[in-house]
């Protein structure tokens, strides 16, 4: 049984996910390898490792839980692209270590003193003067979806659909149409950028 956001919720053999999601997969795909101008993932290894990422997805897929198939693959694309592109992260900082707290040059100049301190002071006034904004420009029922932004373990949506009887996709909108004003709030008033 597969779930989808926008149609009825049907079963489907593996052969019609991979027909039905493999656009998404060869996006996904394509959009990680584009990152690298030279030396790309040859396409068919990627895609095979993409495929096995689907595979895993529609295996361990439990619709009770009441979310889309869309909602449990995604992660699952991730963690291909992560497998296919490792390869070309891990050799690169091989050779180099670099301590902060390592003499080096002729004065034994260490790379911890070239480092500013941070003053904590500063960012509680950042923080309050932020904070006071946000609070002054959102309603009260604003202020539950705010903290499902600010805290998402302790607020989750899920908890918020089933307080007002809303879908979670309904609250998922919710939220991210509170974010969207946010930016707009902190861009303009805060950072002020006209």
């Amino acid at each position: 049984m597969i779930i989808f956001a926008n149609e009825p919720a049907k079963e489907m053999t593996y052969e019609e996910v991979r027909k039905q999601f493999m656009p998404i997969v060869i996006k996904v795909m394509r959009t990680a390898n584009n990152r690298f101008l030279y030396n790309r993932v040859e396409e068919d290894d990627f895609q095979q490792t993409m495929e096995i990422e689907l595979w895993r997805a529609y295996e361990h897929y439990d619709p009770t839980t009441g979310n889309c198939f869309t909602t449990y693959l995604y992660p699952k694309l991730q963690k291909g692209v992560r497998n296919a592109t490792y390869f070309k992260f891990a050799l690169k900082n091989q050779g180099t270590v670099v301590s902060m707290n390592k003499p080096m040059g002729e004065d034994d100049l260490n790379l911890e003193y070239l480092f500013s301190s941070e003053d904590p002071s500063m960012y509680n006034i950042y923080w309050s003067e932020l904070t006071a904004i946000i609070y002054s420009n959102i309603s009260e029922s604003e202020a539950e979806l705010l903290n499902i932004l600010l805290d998402r373990q302790t607020y989750t949506v899920q908890n918020y659909a089933d307080k007002y009887n809303i879908t979670r996709q309904a609250a998922n909108q919710r939220v991210v149409k509170l974010k969207k004003k946010l930016q707009v709030i902190v861009a303009t008033q805060y950072l002020e950028i006209a």
